[in-house]
């Protein structure tokens, strides 16, 4: 399928402090088309995973949500939307750079630098998912960043280009809706594309655990989203959000200097 969600939406205003609670109440008043997005060029308190900020100049980046009814999906699958969301970031980007990956759960990454943060919000009732409210975050012109995130980039800062926003805007939703799709039609192709794209699946990598520190190699990600590694000593071992996190190369040289 090549076409936007039928009939959705695409709402402009001018500032909010989060699109994603924004469109919850929208949600809550309105009979919104499945698809529908809520896009602003000011989002004042825009959070990722965990409540972590996401620092974004106005004007000059894709900050925005949509809204989903999945209600054919089991709550405990629920993580195929993060999914789902974090591909069609994927194949948005890769239209413009190489060296895009999905860095688990769901923020993508160019290279080992930021670039998309994605924060999914999903509705409950009984066994099944009643609708999905995905924020996304994707820098595309902002030149500087000043928050103490260790990493952000912007496709201006790697192509040294310019882009129009609207037309990002319009790209980026048709990819999500081509993902959606392919949930709904053909959801082993959609869980091998995740492992495919993951960031640094298959490579040893440092990761930060429980105090510690753990050489490991990432081996997959469950029905339940857990991050599957295994140890230098062949252990198997599966972590939730926020129980691991990644070592980058420039911590590593701040630990051997220390």
């Amino acid at each position: 399928m090549n076409r936007i969600f039928p009939d959705s939406q695409i709402i402009r205003i001018a500032q909010t402090a989060s699109t994603n609670c924004y469109l919850k109440q929208l949600s809550e008043t309105e009979n919104l088309t499945e698809g529908t997005i809520i896009v602003t060029d000011n989002q004042t308190q825009g959070r990722g995973v965990a409540g972590n900020a996401w620092e974004s100049a106005p004007g000059e980046n894709l900050t925005f949500s949509v809204i989903l009814f999945p209600v054919s999906v089991n709550a405990s699958g629920q993580f195929i939307l993060s999914k789902v969301i974090s591909l069609a970031v994927y194949d948005f980007l890769s239209e413009f750079v190489s060296g895009v990956s999905v860095k688990w759960p769901n923020d993508v990454y160019v290279d080992d630098k930021k670039i998309a943060g994605i924060l999914i919000e999903n509705f409950v009732a009984g066994d099944n998912l009643t609708k999905t409210i995905a924020g996304i975050g994707v820098n595309i012109n902002q030149k500087r960043f000043f928050s103490d995130a260790p990493n952000p980039v912007s496709l201006r800062q790697i192509t040294g280009k310019t882009y129009d926003l609207d037309s990002c805007l319009q790209l980026l939703h048709l990819k999500i809706y081509n993902r959606y799709c392919m949930m709904i039609e053909n959801t082993d192709e959609l869980n091998s594309d995740y492992i495919q794209h993951l960031y640094r699946f298959g490579k040893p990598s440092r990761f930060f655990v429980d105090g510690d520190y753990l050489n490991a190699v990432i081996t997959g990600v469950n029905q339940y989203g857990m991050l599957e590694m295994t140890t230098t000593n062949d252990e198997r071992k599966a972590f939730g959000f926020k129980e691991v996190r990644f070592v980058f190369d420039s911590e590593k040289t701040n630990l051997q200097q220390h």
